[in-house]
């Protein structure tokens, strides 16, 4: 056997044992997915009577979620304006952070050769 078949041999086992192990892993996850994962059943009452506490839990959820909802968009639209005011800051400024010298140096560089 030459060496190059010697080395296409190896080469073939290696692989092989890799999908297989991958295979194997794949066949175990699964297995475990479908031991450990029962569907466990909620057993109701159908004569059980509904409670009148449970439509006003549901308008306080309501109420959290819009006050959660409005607290979200103040602190989104306070980052935007805080970022608006950082960068209308630094162009008046006339200062470049060093990405963007580094850049536009660059870009004079490709300009000046040209």
């Amino acid at each position: 056997m030459s060496e190059i078949q010697q080395g296409l041999l190896i080469t073939a086992i290696g692989m092989g044992l890799v999908f297989a192990v991958i295979i194997f892993l794949w066949g175990l996850m699964a297995l475990m997915m479908r031991v450990t994962s029962g569907k466990r059943e909620v057993v109701t009452s159908p004569e059980a009577p509904e409670s009148p506490l449970v439509p006003q839990m549901q308008d306080v959820e309501r109420g959290r979620r819009a006050a959660a909802a409005a607290v979200a968009v103040a602190m989104a639209l306070e980052d935007a304006s805080i970022r608006r005011s950082h960068s209308v800051r630094e162009e008046a400024e006339g200062t470049l952070n060093p990405w963007q010298a580094a850049h536009r140096t660059r870009q004079m560089e490709r300009n000046t050769r040209g």
